[in-house]
């Protein structure tokens, strides 16, 4: 994420608490992704729950671009 819309995300989720619950996922989900980064090896379990939280992070992201992108129009 670059760090224009990561500002724009912190301070327009102080009106939007959609933008501030998915801001707050997305932190969350890359503290546990970065357990996975520092490992040589994974287990299929590992690997598949790396995955699930891969997907819901990316999912996240593009709810947040979207309301980003809804806000650049308008302004």
């Amino acid at each position: 994420m670059e760090s224009s819309d990561r500002s724009l995300i912190e301070e327009l989720s102080k009106e939007n608490f959609l933008l501030m619950k998915l801001y707050r996922e997305h932190e969350e989900l890359e503290g546990k992704l970065s357990k996975y980064g520092g490992k040589p090896f994974l287990t299929s379990e590992e690997e598949v729950e790396q995955k699930r939280l891969k997907t819901t992070k990316l999912r996240g992201m593009d709810r947040m671009m979207s309301i980003l992108s809804s806000y650049k129009r308008v302004n």
